[in-house]
């Protein structure tokens, strides 16, 4: 019980911070509660407890969301930008998927090089360092910010957010900066991402868990609500603090923390 709790804590913080929450599972999971389960197992297991901070994503937003079918269902008399802001979210999401599962079956497969918890540790420390970098341009990208929400704009959110099937690479992290380096500001980038990670999550348990959800068991249960729980309180404070924190020292510092640990283990 103790795990699932600690475990679904991991998932609903880490989701929504610029460090990739499925690293994150693993990293816990291997250095604090090792079970010797399989790479591949636990990909499964940490894409399952997205499904507390999906919930949280749609109780959070559910006006939001609400008003997005509404205006679904009335698009021929909505004005440009709401009609942009529709297209976004749509094409974003099919070039996240395709990408994001060809390298999510390409990484299974592959599940072999993620056995060694060093190695695991390293990878995840270099993608932090390449998603500071990405977030630190993005920041200081002031002179794009506030540009429309176009076509090409959503295929880089897209390619952005795909790459994060890559254990280490962060999906909020990833499509935050790229948002930031294409030219859309914090607060809309990050609200996008909240919504952008919806259809993405969904996706992902049909492919990987569709087929296990009949043997879900009561510390399955326990992490989800400790995912849903922390979710909700995470997405709250980032909105309040978006304006005023650099994510790029914090994840540059987290990497450093990852570095000093893995040459200790080693």
């Amino acid at each position: 019980m103790f795990e699932s709790i600690i475990l679904g804590s991991v998932q609903g913080i880490a989701e929504w911070l610029p460090i990739s929450s499925e690293a994150m599972i693993v990293l816990v999971k291997t250095n604090f509660f090792p079970s010797g389960m399989p790479f591949s197992e636990l990909i499964s297991f940490a894409i399952f407890l997205h499904t507390g901070t999906l919930l949280a994503v749609i109780v959070y937003y559910r006006k939001k969301i609400i008003a997005l079918f509404r205006q679904c269902l009335h698009y021929q008399s909505l004005g440009q930008s709401e009609k942009q802001y529709i297209h976004f979210i749509v094409v974003a999401t099919a070039v996240s998927g395709i990408l994001g599962f060809g390298l999510l079956k390409y990484v299974e497969s592959h599940g072999i090089w993620f056995q060694n918890t060093v190695f695991i540790n390293m990878l995840v420390a270099v993608f932090l360092v390449f998603t500071s970098i990405l977030l630190y341009l993005s920041e200081n990208h002031n002179d794009l910010l506030h540009k429309p929400l176009s076509a090409w704009r959503a295929v880089a959110t897209g390619i952005f957010q795909g790459f994060a099937a890559i254990p280490g690479i962060s999906r909020s992290g990833a499509t935050v900066a790229g948002m930031g380096l294409v030219g859309i500001d914090k607060e809309r980038a990050l609200e996008l991402s909240f919504l952008l990670s919806i259809p993405l999550v969904l996706f992902a348990n049909i492919v990987l868990n569709v087929g296990t959800f009949h043997a879900l068991t009561r510390d399955h249960c326990i992490a989800l609500v400790s995912a849903f729980v922390f979710g909700m309180v995470t997405i709250d404070i980032l909105l309040r603090i978006v304006r005023h924190v650099r994510f790029s020292y914090f994840v540059g510092g987290f990497a450093v923390l990852l570095m000093i640990l893995s040459f200790m283990l080693v």
